[in-house]
């Protein structure tokens, strides 16, 4: 009797199956659309690899992981530019983020200085 392959992915590994839903959201709102794209075939490879041998999961979940642990890290920096921005916009402090053309503003927020 053969699991589906979604339903392996919910039952046995649930917790990274929701970590990368979450990154997938998170690239998404940061509009990192080629971390999108690895984070989907990351997830796809995943569930192509789920009747293979426990090593090459391992190893995709430690990616999936790290690339978890990566995107959060940097939604916090983007958090804190964001912030940044805000104080030097109402005069709260200094200009350092606003001080070329681009007044802070910015397609992507995952290049955070």
């Amino acid at each position: 009797m053969t699991m589906n392959i979604l339903d392996l992915l919910m039952q046995e590994y649930m917790v990274v199956f929701i970590m990368a839903v979450i990154t997938t959201v998170f690239t998404i709102m940061m509009r990192s659309f080629l971390v999108t794209l690895i984070q989907v075939l990351l997830l796809l490879s995943l569930i192509v690899l789920s009747e293979s041998a426990g090593t090459i999961q391992f190893i995709f979940i430690a990616a999936q992981i790290v690339l978890s642990g990566i995107v959060i890290y940097k939604i916090i920096m983007a958090i804190d530019m964001n912030y940044r921005l805000v104080l030097e916009k109402t005069h709260q402090t200094r200009p350092d983020l606003i001080n070329d053309e681009s007044r802070g503003s910015r397609f992507s927020f995952w290049r955070t200085n």
